[in-house]
């Protein structure tokens, strides 16, 4: 037709995970490792502002402060983007193939509930178990601790 302009529109459906669904998996992982307490905020980097604390990742879902009489709090993304955690897993997998080319970590880590138990393991990892700023050894511990309480056998 002339004279009218035909657009098209490219909507990209964006999914969202609500992680209340998967509060009870969290809770009994964080126990493994004296997480008693699970905090769910609608919006973590503007969270991390009004506190006055750092992240470590622009996009990341999950923060590990000290509470209370020193408690552990696990401060978590009420509402994630499924292509943040797929980001999240994709960065995972560049890392991992350094070290073994022939594994698929997204393959491995191929469901909603393993995805945020890496990211809650990796998190706790890199605050709470003291090992160094190594991306790698970080996430080598956080799989490895899944490896030891059978994620990879649901």
């Amino acid at each position: 037709m002339v004279g009218s302009l035909q657009y098209e529109v490219d909507l990209k459906e964006v999914v969202m995970i609500f992680v209340g669904d998967y509060e009870e998996a969290l809770e009994k992982l964080g126990k493994e490792f004296f997480i008693f307490n699970i905090r769910y905020e609608r919006n973590l980097v503007e969270w991390a502002k009004q506190n006055k604390i750092g992240l470590n990742e622009p996009f990341q879902p999950m923060k590990l402060i000290a509470g209370n009489k020193n408690s552990l709090v696990m401060v978590v993304q009420s509402e994630i983007k499924e292509e943040v955690l797929n980001s999240i897993i994709a960065g995972l997998s560049v890392r991992w193939s350094l070290m073994d080319n022939a594994a698929n970590m997204a393959e491995r880590l191929d469901s909603i509930k393993k995805r945020l138990a890496y990211c809650l393991l990796k998190e706790y990892a890199r605050t709470g178990a003291g090992l160094a700023e190594n991306e790698l050894q970080l996430d080598e511990w956080a799989i490895g601790e899944m490896e030891k309480l059978d994620f990879f056998r649901e």
